[in-house]
């Protein structure tokens, strides 16, 4: 079937077809059973931020999780790059995923198997509306523990979202703009797809454990101590958010993220705060200059 005029483009186990004609078999172990991995780079006025830490990590979790792809990394930067250009789109999330692929058997062997490579590129999204970015999010606490790294290790970017989903619909029916949880032992960690800041007398603290590496959670990091300011890795409570002088979110989509509440405590205004702002136009500042970037276009 002919793709119609417009249509996304999906890079699929070697080929680029168009998105209605991009299917796999209904047993294969990604939708099955969860197994694989993934991850999400953007695009932003041409330039994809930060390729090859993106495509570093994504080769950590392939080789955690024993799953061989036989593409190198130049490979899959190639291929990204060109699912990003031959839809046209300058600014983009771009998806990569490798799941276990079918089995050869009913009874599937999980050394036994030919991997689904993917990779989707979308127009950029931002995690929440213009309006809700300048006057910050509601955030909620679910009652949902974090896996302990002797269950899941929060490293492992895998395609098992159930865990998120839950969170987030507990979220969004309790009237909330997005979600984070705690760990086993009460510490705060991060939500489905971001990671976590919180600002106290003018220190800068993010959670050093149970979270995921994320990249623009590095980016802050790095921003954080660039501006001069002071950064603890450390374990945060509940409490600690909730007396904070600002929280912020941060992620792939969107950069920081102010929030105004959590779980029903009003946090001080202004939101955004001056060291959320800051961060926020500095990093908006490092994208628009195509810093750390590789180009979508020649």
């Amino acid at each position: 079937m002919a793709g119609t005029p417009n249509e996304p483009i999906v890079y699929l186990n070697g080929d680029f077809v168009p998105l209605s004609e991009a299917k796999i078999s209904v047993l294969d172990q990604g939708f099955l059973l969860g197994d694989g991995v993934f991850d999400v780079v953007s695009a932003w006025r041409g330039s994809i931020f930060k390729l090859d830490e993106h495509i570093d990590r994504f080769f950590d979790s392939l080789r955690a999780t024993r799953l061989e792809t036989r593409m190198t990394r130049d490979n899959w930067r190639a291929a990204i790059v060109q699912t990003c250009r031959r839809n046209g789109l300058r600014d983009a999330s771009i998806r990569f995923i490798v799941t276990r692929g079918a089995p050869n058997a009913v009874v599937a062997d999980p050394r036994d198997f030919e991997p689904t490579r993917i990779v989707w590129a979308a127009p950029y999204i931002f995690l929440a509306d213009e309006e809700t970015r300048r006057t910050g999010i509601r955030l909620h606490i679910t009652h949902l523990r974090a896996f302990s790294p002797d269950t899941l290790d929060a490293r492992y970017k895998c395609l098992d979202r159930l865990h998120s989903q839950m969170a987030r619909l507990e979220a969004l029916e309790a009237g909330y703009d997005d979600v984070i949880w705690l760990d086993q032992a009460g510490y705060a960690c991060e939500g489905p797809a971001s990671n976590i800041f919180a600002v106290k007398d003018g220190v800068v603290h993010t959670p050093g454990r149970n979270v995921l590496r994320g990249i623009t959670r590095q980016t802050f990091i790095e921003l954080t101590r660039d501006a001069g300011l002071p950064l603890r890795e450390c374990d945060l409570t509940a409490f600690d958010l909730y007396a904070a002088d600002e929280v912020f979110t941060c992620s792939t989509a969107g950069g920081a993220l102010a929030v105004r509440e959590i779980a029903g405590r009003r946090l001080p205004q202004p939101c955004p705060g001056p060291v959320t702002e800051r961060l926020d136009r500095l990093y908006w500042a490092l994208r628009d200059s195509g810093a750390h970037g590789t180009p979508v276009f020649d």
